[in-house]
């Protein structure tokens, strides 16, 4: 006892340090300095520039941020002695020819100073830079590599012609490095970008950049025309993964110039589609066009059910996609996985037989089958491949034909959907039938079983959500409406929670009925239900009388309860004594 109370003593003798907060600033005011320390760094001479005796300078404007800049570059040393240049030839030194390309402020830093002098300067100028190594290569977050064998940190001149640039409005960045850029010279069909694992048809011209910086002039090293484009899926290492963060840039009927680094424009994979970059370059100009894209996508994540679209449909994806619950009309055939004989399919016999209807959301057809249909648009026909799990597995619905366990392949064709109208738009009586009508759903859905329970709850959650923002109710019966719809979904959500021993869950949905309705006997008896297993005896008793009280109806279900959580307590308090006894040492 005397050697733990000298170390408590110890520790109040050093007590542990309050532990530091970095001060909250704002980016805002962060910006705002920075901007105004650089302009005393220039005042100060941070950055010098001199017009070179060469210098043709053109019109009056001057590249921005965001801009995509092409600049030669020659880095000397104090002494003027070349370290390395992009001109093919200086003052006896060789370079590749092609100039540098960065977007100023967006992607892959340049050194500060190099972006600072580009505002200054126009089309076709030559300007000598000086500056202090903090605005060259030692710039903050600036990954841009001295010349090989130098130092971030020592001083360098810097030979800049500014040859050409493309504005903003056109250009952005392609990948996450921030060094592969895109030009777009037109304006896509749609929004909707290819990722893996969709397949695209490409048009491609590849050409090493011409000297002068203007997109589509380099020397053409390679090119696949529309009549024969590039095919490939995605992910696939087909192609060099700069040339692909490119296409992934594009959407349907975009076309586009795509620069990125030498070492970005080489393909990996034993099956390339395009040749490796001459010799020489360090830098790859993409001229493309996306003119095919496949919509392939994995569903679950896990490759239990991917969808591939085979038949465009109409109307544009996702806007046109009924991705709420709502009643569909859909054709489908299902084949055995990996085999082309259809054993069932909906159109009937002679292929004459109306589609399909039935609701998403509502577990009326394969789980497979609802997950792709909420990602089609009107008349889009795909290939789902679904495992068991999420095709016919223990449904009450599967085929004669289609052995149980077994993986399907179908053949899906969305033919239209009642589209759901904007609800935010909606007026108060829309939005309390449509709560309504969620809540049923989920109650029919729960009758199901506890496999559909989460499926019970998403309904509910959003019956509830509806509600929340129905702001316009006027009349007392609209609100009593939408006050029972709420409470009504929230003893439900209580009810799962408990039937899952999520107790705490199930307490709060309880006190936010009640919250909303006091004397809610069936928020009251749940509740109640939650405490007792929770071991709160005593507001579960409050609760369990008070429900007896508001519904005498109720009566001999709290009776049942009540002795259940008495049996409960003893129990726990034999537990509790012998547990306390053979801490103490007792027998």
């Amino acid at each position: 006892m005397a050697k733990k109370l000298l170390q408590y003593l110890e520790v109040l003798k050093n007590p542990p340090q309050a532990p530091s907060f970095d001060p909250e600033i704002d980016d805002i005011d962060a910006e705002q300095d920075r901007k105004i320390r650089e302009l005393d760094d220039l005042h100060s001479g941070a950055i010098r520039k001199g017009a070179l005796p060469d210098s043709r300078p053109e019109g009056d404007a001057n590249p921005k941020d965001g801009d995509l800049v092409f600049f030669h570059l020659t880095v000397r040393k104090q002494n003027e002695e070349i370290l390395e240049t992009t001109r093919l030839t200086e003052d006896g030194a060789e370079g590749s020819g092609i100039p540098k390309a960065f977007i100023i402020g967006k992607g892959q830093r340049m050194p500060r100073g190099w972006e600072l002098a580009l505002y200054d300067m126009r089309r076709g100028e030559k300007a000598r830079l000086m500056m202090r190594p903090e605005y060259g290569y030692a710039t903050k977050g600036c990954k841009l590599p001295p010349p090989q064998g130098c130092s971030r940190d020592a001083d360098y001149l810097f030979d800049m012609h500014l040859v050409n640039w493309v504005a903003k409005d056109s250009v952005r960045v392609a990948n996450d490095e921030g060094d592969v850029y895109k030009v777009s010279m037109s304006e896509p069909d749609s929004w909707e970008t290819p990722r893996p694992p969709f397949e695209v048809d490409v048009s491609c011209t590849a050409r090493v950049p011409s000297s002068s910086g203007q997109p589509g002039q380099g020397q053409s090293y390679s090119s696949s025309s529309p009549h024969q484009p590039l095919h490939w899926v995605i992910g696939s290492s087909q192609v060099p993964v700069g040339f692909e963060d490119g296409i992934c840039s594009l959407a349907k009927g975009e076309r586009a110039f795509i620069s990125c680094p030498v070492s970005k424009a080489r393909s990996e994979g034993s099956h390339a589609l395009l040749p490796d970059p001459p010799d020489g370059a360090d830098r790859v100009e993409f001229e493309v066009e996306l003119l095919r894209m496949i919509q392939v996508r994995d569903l679950t994540g896990t490759g239990e059910v991917t969808k591939r679209r085979i038949k465009e449909g109409v109307g544009e994806f996702p806007v046109d996609c009924p991705l709420e619950d709502c009643a569909v009309r859909v054709h489908y055939s299902a084949c055995l996985a990996g085999s082309s004989e259809v054993i069932f399919t909906t159109r009937g016999p002679d292929g004459s037989a109306a589609p399909v209807e039935f609701n998403t959301g509502m577990d009326e057809v394969p789980e497979a089958i609802d997950m792709a249909v909420r990602l089609m648009t009107p008349q889009e026909v795909s290939l789902v491949s679904a495992k068991a799990r999420l095709a016919f597995q223990h449904r009450s619905d599967r085929p004669e034909r289609i052995p149980e366990g077994a993986d399907i392949d179908f053949e899906v064709e969305l033919v239209g959907f009642d589209k759901q109208p904007n609800w935010h738009h909606a007026g108060p009586d829309e939005k309390i039938a449509r709560a309504q009508a969620l809540k049923e759903q989920g109650n029919a859905i729960f009758r199901q079983g506890p496999s559909q329970y989460a499926r019970a709850r998403s309904k509910w959650l959003r019956a509830m959500k509806m509600l929340e923002h129905a702001f316009d109710l006027e009349t007392d019966e609209q609100m009593a409406l939408a006050s029972k719809a709420k409470v009504d979904s929230m003893t439900n959500l209580a009810t799962v929670a408990f039937k899952e021993d999520n107790f705490q869950d199930c307490f709060k949905w309880c006190d936010k009925a009640l919250s909303e309705v006091n004397d809610h006997p069936k928020a009251l008896f749940r509740r109640a239900t939650a405490n007792a297993a929770l071991m709160n005896y005593e507001a579960a008793m409050e609760d369990f009388s008070l429900c007896k009280e508001v519904s005498p109806a109720l009566a001999r279900d709290v009776d049942r309860e009540v002795a259940l959580m008495e049996k409960q307590r003893k129990e726990a308090d034999v537990k509790h004594r012998q547990a306390l006894k053979g801490f103490l040492g007792g027998k």
